[in-house]
């Protein structure tokens, strides 16, 4: 190999590790909206003042770089006036989509898909998802000033979204932080053959089984917490988006092509525990696994940004494309 190309490698593998360390601050970031017994339990309510522009079918909707609004009158029919409220964490928050809303920390913006909700139908809206919210911030305050999410509910909720689960512990962020590090902490092709993400302790079973089961476990006792402060409300759980392909990797994702097919059936484990406790719940379930297959972080037209966003996103959280598609998928189930 010649000195150029050797300094040409070097350059490339010091560009994916810069990558993985963006990506990890990132996470750090947005989990900064962490539990916190001391948070304050102020006016979490979203004040809709820009309305949202119809929502388009999925397979045309808005390019990575859209999330402009444009003033619609809401449409007339049987969503109009209903009081509806959204739980969740950040995929359901959508940091850089749109503009701030909610607590400061909490990386909320009116280009979620709970906004466009509203906005396009006419609901009530209270939107109190957090970026790094759990399922244990359900009924326990995250920091800066985020009060428990099931604050939010009362006995004349008509409407509840709740897409929640990837935090809960540390699942989405490990997955991201652990291959990302093997993939191309040492600078990708020169790891040990034998250095898999599949092998990492974090990752060891039958101990990741039992997590997601957990998980399974936890999404069907947060449906029911729901059902108690909200007995007549319609519950629609959002499950979790095709983030990382089962093959052909890119460098907007930090994960080396030989740990793909293991972290792209994480990711599909990840979705499925969430669908198994909705239903288990008898909740409405939001298939956001089949509606984002083609849309991953490394397909030609991604609804996930990648650790370098191409357009209003956050690194590895979901463009307003997403959004949309999301906002669609519950309509259709609630009409």
């Amino acid at each position: 190999m010649g000195v150029q190309s050797v300094r040409r490698g070097r350059r490339h593998g010091a560009r994916r590790r810069a990558l993985v360390a963006v990506t990890a601050a990132s996470l750090a970031v947005l989990a900064g909206c962490s539990s916190d017994d001391s948070g304050d339990s102020g006016d979490s309510s979203a004040s809709i003042e820009r309305p949202s522009s119809s929502l388009s079918d999925a397979s045309s909707a808005a390019s990575p770089s859209a999330g402009g609004s444009s003033s619609t009158e809401p449409v007339d029919g049987p969503l109009k006036g209903l009081r509806y409220v959204a739980l969740g964490d950040s995929y359901s928050a959508a940091p850089g989509v749109g503009q701030p809303t909610g607590p400061d920390g909490c990386f909320q913006t009116d280009g979620n898909y709970a906004h466009l909700l509203a906005a396009r139908y006419g609901l009530r809206l209270t939107d109190v998802t957090c970026s790094s919210a759990t399922s244990e911030n359900l009924t326990k305050a995250q920091a800066l000033n985020a009060p428990p999410q099931l604050d939010a509910l009362t006995a004349d909720t008509d409407v509840v979204t709740l897409g929640m689960g990837g935090n809960d512990e540390g699942l989405f962020s490990g997955l991201v932080t652990t291959c990302g590090r093997l993939g191309f902490g040492g600078g990708g092709a020169s790891r040990p053959a034998n250095q898999r993400c599949a092998d990492a302790p974090r990752f060891a079973e039958p101990a990741l089984t039992r997590e997601l089961q957990r998980l399974t476990q936890r999404i069907t006792a947060d449906v029911r917490l729901i059902r108690e402060r909200a007995p007549k409300a319609r519950i629609v759980v959002v499950g979790y988006p095709q983030v990382v392909p089962a093959s052909g990797g890119c460098e907007r994702l930090p994960i080396a092509a030989a740990d793909l097919p293991f972290a792209h059936d994480l990711n599909r484990r990840l979705d499925a525990a969430v669908r198994r406790g909705a239903r288990a719940a008898d909740a409405l379930v939001a298939d956001v696994w089949t509606a984002t297959r083609g849309h991953d972080v490394c397909a030609a037209d991604p609804w996930i940004a990648g650790v370098v966003p191409e357009g209003p996103a956050v690194p590895l959280h979901p463009y307003a494309a997403y959004e949309q598609a999301v906002a669609d998928l519950v309509v259709d189930l609630l009409t």
